[in-house]
């Protein structure tokens, strides 16, 4: 038998769960305090409680979940002081969780394949906000956007500026995109949650309890996952509620305003991509298997020494090869790129644009997503490497107007129409990554 407690203290209420998993059946018990101001008083006796219904102790637990934040300050320092004096007391594994990964879970279902938004009420006007990919019906722990604060008013308009962003990044089509909004913020604030369009859908509007905590910390530890007690703090977001005195001598008023989350340059520079793609009804996605008779058609065409079918099938069954495809409003392939991640360089491998569509921007706009791409990964290479022909005078000002710089030759590398040989340059470029994990 196994034993997880779950403190959820984050909400104006408190909550309890015990989770009793029985040869891989589950059975939770819950109890909860809404007695606004007396939470930290009922959470212990709320526990001992359970434990009694369930003829248990606290040494028949196996482990100990708390809600992380963010929420109301002092509920969170409450659930994990009193998470990690049990964990401490008892020597039991402790899995924080995300009151917004929580809330995520409750709606993971509302859409199928898309992003979550989640906004939970922060009081003055204000959401804590984050944002998670949902991939065939399921949550993605990492979130697109790490929880934020932000003013009620500006979640909806500054979601609609990211989008763009993350469809790129998340290989997301822009026009079928599905968004789901959820959250208690959504209740608080209706006339900042009015959905823009049918492609966003509203979820659940309640804060998830200790009974939605507990499943998915327990999913956490069985996957291998534990926190140092040691290190555990509450996730706080606001740092400033009132203005100093001097400040409001100064003439300021009211409660200090949340300003939006800056963008780094990468994340502006896939903004501007992405608004120009979507003015040309272009897109960027990856490259499938179903698009190989259009490639093939342009690779022929584009390249003395073109791939064969079965280079590009290798790429697709090789989880290193990133492939991707520059499409038109029918999907129709008018560009396309294969990377390779090695562990110190990424690789183009190939890139090409259909012969009537050359000259005209299409190189620059896959270009420039190739590098994002590499810039917006948590972790290196961050540097891209190439091969051209020395006779490939427009390739070379388009990588030489984008910083590459020649770094080898490699000596009758490529084949000539005549039956000769044709020297290429090698060349690299340092890429500056995100300022940030992830976008």
């Amino acid at each position: 038998m196994i034993n997880f407690i779950a403190i959820e203290n984050a909400a104006n209420g408190a909550s309890i769960a015990l989770l009793q998993e029985i040869n891989d059946e589950q059975t939770i018990k819950y109890a909860a305090h809404h007695e606004e101001g007396k939470n930290a008083e009922q959470v212990l006796p709320m526990i001992d409680e359970l434990l009694r219904q369930a003829n248990l102790s606290k040494k028949d637990l196996h482990g100990i979940v708390f809600s992380q934040g963010p929420g109301g300050f002092t509920g969170l320092r409450v659930a994990c002081g009193l998470a990690q004096g049990l964990a401490l007391g008892l020597n039991l594994p402790i899995i924080p969780v995300s009151s917004l990964e929580a809330s995520a879970v409750l709606s993971q279902s509302l859409i199928e394949d898309g992003f979550l938004v989640v906004a939970l009420d922060a009081r003055m006007q204000e959401v804590y906000l984050a944002v998670y990919q949902i991939t065939n019906g399921s949550l993605v722990e990492t979130p697109v956007l790490a929880p934020t604060l932000m003013q009620a008013q500006d979640v909806i308009p500054w979601i609609q500026q990211q989008l763009p962003v993350w469809c790129l990044l998340y290989r997301k089509v822009i026009k079928t995109v599905s968004i789901g909004v959820t959250g208690n913020a959504v209740q608080a604030y209706p006339d900042a949650f009015i959905l823009p369009s049918t492609q966003w859908v509203a979820g659940t509007t309640t804060w998830a309890n200790a009974d939605t905590l507990v499943q998915i910390g327990y999913a956490k530890f069985k996957k291998g996952f534990q926190a140092a007690v040691e290190d555990l703090a509450p996730l706080y977001l606001r740092d400033k509620v009132a203005f100093t005195t001097e400040e409001r001598e100064s003439g300021m008023g009211g409660n200090p305003k949340i300003a939006l989350p800056v963008q780094d340059e990468v994340t502006q520079q896939l903004a501007e991509l992405a608004n120009t793609l979507m003015l040309k009804d272009y897109w960027i996605r990856p490259l499938k298997i179903s698009d190989l008779p259009a490639v093939m058609a342009i690779e022929e065409k584009a390249h003395l020494t073109p791939w064969t079918e079965g280079m590009f099938m290798a790429a697709f069954m090789h989880i290193h090869y990133h492939s991707w495809a520059l499409v038109n409003a029918d999907n129709d392939v008018l560009a396309y790129a294969v990377q390779l991640f090695d562990p110190d360089v990424v690789n183009l491998m190939t890139i090409a644009v259909v012969p009537c569509l050359q000259g005209q921007g299409l190189g620059t706009l896959l270009l420039t997503w190739l590098e994002c791409y590499i810039a917006s990964q948590p972790k290196p290479p961050y540097q891209q490497l190439l091969e051209v022909r020395v006779s490939n005078t427009s390739a070379l000002a388009l990588y030489q107007r984008f910083g590459y710089e020649q770094i080898g030759i490699r000596k009758r590398y490529y084949d000539t129409a005549d039956g000769g040989k044709e020297d290429a340059l090698v060349l690299q470029k340092q890429i500056k990554p995100s300022v940030k994990d992830m976008v």
